[in-house]
Order: structure tokens, then sequence, then C-alpha cells
């Protein structure tokens, strides 16, 4: 696959694929490895990657008529431009277009963009979509992100304390985050609407904390080990090393207007180590 290698002057990097503008690796200057990416994932044409940050996008999970998580996370995005900015940080942006093959699975014309922004201790993820057509557009969306984490059971998420969320796993759609802090026992997968604080991801060694704006849901999901040993291209015991915490609109899909256009963040930050 095609790979764009982005490095900061301070020595921070990242990775990306245009199979799905897919990012791949993000190492913090004088840092380790930030993102999960499965041993076993499949790396071909038409298949969703396993780790990283796949684009979901118009369509999350099976919730409507699309391919699951939508088509983007599968096609050949283009490269508009990659380098390094003038205060150092390494910049690239990859845009998708409705093609015959889209048209025929969801009618409409639109243009989406994916900005990666790496530099020192952040990597920051700029999604768009512009409505080009005649009609009005909806869609869900959300950046998938796969964190790389030393122990499942010694990692800590804040941040969602008071929170509303659906419990995909139990079905239960009117759950309540009471704790203020989450730890993640066996499968956990759940959407939590209203997001407007930062989600902490603590571990013994260090802190990352998730900004965003735009999507207005958060995901929090782990297979767990029954879940995970379903799953042919997670790894063994590969649920014990990710979490993922994904910035996505979902429960209230994204409606445009023709011409209209939609953006949303995600800022990555290591605070400690």
């Amino acid at each position: 696959m095609d790979k764009v290698i982005l490095q900061a002057r301070d020595g921070a990097r990242a990775e990306i694929v245009t199979h799905g503008a897919h990012v791949c690796s993000w190492v913090p200057a004088q840092g380790s490895e930030q993102l999960f990416m499965s041993q076993a994932s499949e790396w071909k044409e038409g298949v969703a990657i396993r780790g990283g940050v796949p684009i979901v996008f118009p369509q999350f999970s099976n919730l409507g008529n699309l391919p699951k998580h939508g088509f983007a996370r599968t096609a050949i995005w283009r490269l508009v431009r990659s380098g390094q900015l003038e205060q150092g940080a390494a910049q690239a942006v990859f845009e998708l277009q409705e093609s015959a093959a889209s048209l025929q699975i969801w009618p409409h014309v639109f243009r989406a963009e994916m900005m990666v922004t790496v530099a020192e201790q952040s990597l920051q993820l700029d999604f768009s979509v512009v409505n080009n057509g005649d009609s009005e557009l909806r869609f869900q969306a959300a950046l998938h992100s796969y964190f790389r984490v030393q122990d499942i059971q010694q990692t800590r998420v804040h941040g969602l304390g008071g929170l509303n969320y659906r419990d995909t796993v139990t079905g239960e759609d009117s759950c309540h985050q009471s704790d203020q802090m989450l730890q993640i026992v066996g499968e956990v997968d759940s959407i939590y609407t209203d997001v407007v604080s930062d989600i902490v991801i603590k571990q013994p060694h260090q802190v990352l904390q998730l900004r965003q704006s735009g999507f207005t849901d958060a995901v929090v999901w782990n297979p767990g080990a029954e879940k995970g040993a379903q799953l042919a291209d997670l790894e063994r015991d590969g649920f014990r090393r990710m979490l993922c915490v994904e910035a996505a609109s979902i429960m209230q899909p994204v409606v445009l207007a023709p011409s209209q256009v939609w953006s949303g963040m995600q800022l990555m930050s290591i605070l400690t180590k």
C-alpha cells in the first residue's frame, strides 16, 4: 500500500496509508508507539485494517444498509499534499470523492478530507465533509482510534462521568455513567452522547488526553477475551494491549444542505510519561 511518512522537526512521526487515509503509526517526539496495530490484520485491497485510526463514514457499524462502518476505510484516498509546516509540525491532507462504486450504494456527491498533523507530543486529526450535490446529505462518522496500552487491566478512562450512553453489548439505550472513572472489564462497547469535556486514558507510565470538537459522541470499545478470540484479524490476547476511544457522531447523524460543510476533530496529547 502507498504510505506517507510524516516527520516533524522535533522527531515526532506518523505514518498514513492511502488505503482509507488510515493512520497506522504515531510516535511522539522522544516517545514510543501510541497506536495499536493488529499483527493479524489483512493488508489487502477492499479489506479494513485492524488498528490505527480507521475512518468510519458514512455509516457507523451496521446502523444502516451500507457495509459495516461504511466505505471510506477501504477506499483509496488521494494525497493532496504533505510535508513540514513553518513551525516545524508535519502535515498531510487526503481527499475522497464519490465514485461509480460509491454512487451505486450511496447516491450522494461529496468531498471528504482527512488532515493529519503531528508535532511534539500530539497528533491532530481533522475530518471534514462537504455536500457537493443538490440534495440533503445525511451521514454518521467516527475516527475509530485504537490506542496501544501495556495492560488493559491497569488502564483507566476518565472524563465520561455524568454522561448517558448506549450499551451495545447489552442493547440498553438509556444507561448513565455515574462513576468518574471507567475500568475496562470484559467486553465493552458503549456510545457516550453529548461529549464536551476531554477524555483521559491513564496508565501507570503515562496520561493520554483526548480532545474533540464537531463530533458529539464518543465510543469506548474493547472486545474482551471471548469476542476478541472470534476476530480473525486480531492476534491472540490482542484485546489486552488495545483500547478504542473514538470521536464520533452517531446518535444524531450529521445533516448537510447542498454546499454545506461539516468538520470534526480529535486531538491526542501525551501529558506525562
